[in-house]
């Protein structure tokens, strides 16, 4: 236990380590920041760390702004857009990953693992202005752009905004929620195909070799009902792995952002850190990286410690008594 604890903090450090050395390289592309190798690398690199460590990340080069108010801006919003998308994927997912195994001898099933398998190669890049276009043409209202009409100004509470508008005190508050709503909508609905395919198809596998097994035979002749060992046996074996899929798909979701939020208009960290490139902002961009990087390991680490709660002795096995 106390190992496997060592050894994952271990390769944090090393990733942390090598995820500055990246960022520093990106910061010293501007000619600006020369200073920094005046004395030495190694100096300038100790100062450059130093200086992140206590919460020191500079100015944008572009407007003077400081990074790190920049940072608590545009990051709650496509963290937002990512968990929103992940929650629809696992309530779209789950199911149908459910049911195509269940029904795995017959069209549904088959229907199932052929558009899971389809889904996973479908561009999102392509797939976002063409929905935004259909969803304008046809004039639905959640053909919008941007998190929310500029009309409703909401006071940043927690960064979210489909958090802090509940805490408006307005007589238009319901217009602003449902407002915030539909601009959120869209982009979801994009960003949850990919993960949702995932999803299904771990599922799904997973289902079908758990329905393999002898306890789940020996079920049947006992009478059990689908449903009852779908609860006791299936959920049990099922849902515990998909603590690391998730965490994958975090990442994964939290890429396609960067595709998806300059389609939508979305103020998130894509769009902010895709203007960076474009601008040549290295500050910018070196503490993207940092930023980014930081919250992927911070969801694996998240994602680790859940599981070793559900088996705190690394079994890898996730079959369940009879009751």
């Amino acid at each position: 236990m106390f190992f496997s604890l060592f050894r994952r903090l271990l390769l944090i450090l090393i990733n942390l380590f090598l995820l500055s050395l990246i960022s520093y390289a990106i910061f010293m592309r501007d000619p600006a920041n020369a200073v920094y190798v005046e004395p030495s690398v190694y100096e300038g690199y100790k100062s450059y760390t130093w200086s992140l460590l206590q919460g020191d990340l500079g100015i944008t080069y572009n407007g003077g702004d400081s990074i790190a108010s920049m940072i608590f801006t545009v990051l709650p919003a496509t963290l937002e857009l990512c968990f929103v998308a992940i929650l629809l994927a696992l309530i779209v997912g789950v199911p149908l990953g459910l049911l195509g195994a269940f029904q795995q001898n017959n069209i549904i099933g088959k229907t199932i693992s052929a558009v899971s398998s389809l889904g996973l190669s479908l561009p999102i890049f392509w797939i976002a202005p063409i929905l935004l276009y259909f969803a304008a043409v046809n004039r639905w209202e959640i053909s919008a752009v941007g998190q929310m009409n500029l009309l409703y100004s909401i006071k940043p509470v927690t960064g979210f905004a489909i958090i802090d508008v509940w805490f408006m005190d307005v007589p238009y508050r319901l217009k602003a929620i449902q407002n915030v709503l539909q601009h959120l909508a869209l982009p979801s609905i994009v960003l949850m195909i990919s993960p949702t395919m995932e999803i299904t198809k771990f599922v799904k596998q997973r289902t079908e070799w758990v329905l393999k097994q002898n306890y789940i035979k020996f079920a049947v002749t006992r009478g059990w009902s689908m449903l009852r060992i779908l609860h006791v046996y299936v959920l049990r074996n099922m849902l515990p792995l998909l603590i690391p899929q998730i965490s994958r798909l975090v990442g994964y979701v939290l890429a396609l952002c960067m595709l998806v939020e300059g389609t939508f208009g979305w103020p998130g960290m894509g769009r902010w850190l895709i203007d960076a490139v474009a601008q040549q902002d290295y500050n910018s961009i070196s503490v993207g990286v940092i930023v980014i990087g930081v919250f992927i390991m911070s969801i694996n680490l998240i994602a680790g410690l859940c599981l070793f709660l559900l088996d705190p002795f690394d079994k890898k096995g996730w079959s369940g008594s009879v009751r």
